[in-house]
């Protein structure tokens, strides 16, 4: 009789815990189904005014439209993004919290500082908004028309060509850095506190050189200041389809900036489907792509999967560029 009332006790227990998890599923589906109840807080890791804050603003603006609740902007900068990226990784996991940054926090903070959160594990992606490449330009003074001329001038003159830095593990850091280490090129960095002064020495001449962000760089290429040697994306930018990409003339060197829409990991995966369904709906949103494509951006929709490939590849692609500025956190060498 005890042996057959523990049989019984384990049969109760496994009908009850079945019976949990199906109300546990249920009450996800219901939460979906019926999300947003109520607005939606969207963190970004800077202030406001950037370029990750006006993305996130346009996005807000569709998704309040699709899902008819608002998408609040919650700006939480500072420590390079990684104060509002260990915010979003310990947000409620409850869909009312969205994140939306670029890279640089998830793929190159945490190689050059120690950061409290996983950037693989404590986010989970949504999908890619945008892409964008650097953009390798020098001063109109200097005589060079072509990436090989650069290296070829540059070589030729050893420690006296000038690159402007727009801060210390920016862009305009790791992709000239790592460009100089591939090509052997002895050339100096000038730091700045920010991207404006770094921009303003090229165009004053203080520096030869600025390999950034397009969006930095895209007015100056266009008034003429800037000479536009190349673009570090895999294939030609739509903004400039008459430049070479920087990989024609150096195979393999791809550096590109992008955007992506992140929730805490452990949100509902229906939710997850439900943003990354109305992120896929942009694809079709031509005055998206048009406001976007006016500073050199490429609006791209992508899926869960391809941001988090992305995610991987740059650990990887930066891993590198900072082992080649010197930045590279000695735990994270491997």
């Amino acid at each position: 009789m005890p042996f057959r009332g523990h049989i019984v006790t384990i049969r109760s227990a496994a009908l009850l815990l079945a019976a949990g998890i199906g109300l546990a599923r249920s009450a996800d589906v219901s939460l979906a189904q019926d999300w947003p109840r109520y607005p939606v807080k969207i963190i970004v890791p800077y202030g406001a005014g950037g370029i990750t804050d006006v993305i996130t603003r346009l996005v807000a603006d569709r998704f309040s439209r699709t899902f008819g609740q608002p998408f609040v902007i919650d700006n939480r900068g500072g420590a390079g993004g990684a104060i509002g990226t260990e915010f979003a990784a310990r947000a409620p996991k409850d869909g009312y919290w969205i994140y939306i940054a670029g890279g640089s926090p998830l793929t190159v903070v945490p190689l050059m500082q120690k950061v409290s959160y996983d950037p693989v594990k404590d986010l989970a992606p949504v999908g890619m908004i945008t892409k964008n490449p650097m953009t390798f330009t020098v001063h109109p003074d200097l005589p060079a028309h072509s990436l090989r001329e650069f290296i070829d001038y540059v070589k030729a003159r050893p420690g006296k060509i000038n690159y402007s830095v727009g801060g210390i593990g920016s862009s305009s850091h790791l992709a000239p850095a790592l460009l100089a280490a591939r090509e052997g090129l002895d050339m100096i960095a000038v730091p700045y506190q920010s991207m404006p002064p770094a921009v303003s020495a090229l165009l004053a001449g203080t520096v030869q050189m600025f390999f950034g962000n397009i969006t930095d760089a895209i007015e100056h290429i266009r008034s003429g200041k800037f000479r536009l040697l190349a673009v570090s994306s895999d294939e030609r930018s739509a903004a400039f389809p008459d430049v070479p990409a920087v990989a024609e003339t150096l195979p393999g060197f791809t550096m590109i900036g992008w955007h992506g829409v992140f929730v805490p990991a452990g949100t509902p995966k229906m939710v997850v489907n439900r943003l990354s369904d109305a992120l896929a709906a942009l694809r079709n949103d031509a005055e998206f792509h048009r406001i976007l494509g006016n500073v050199g951006i490429d609006a791209v929709a992508g899926t869960p999967n391809e941001l988090a490939q992305a995610i991987q590849s740059d650990i990887m692609l930066y891993r590198s560029a900072l082992t080649a500025a010197g930045l590279l956190r000695k735990d994270a060498a491997r």
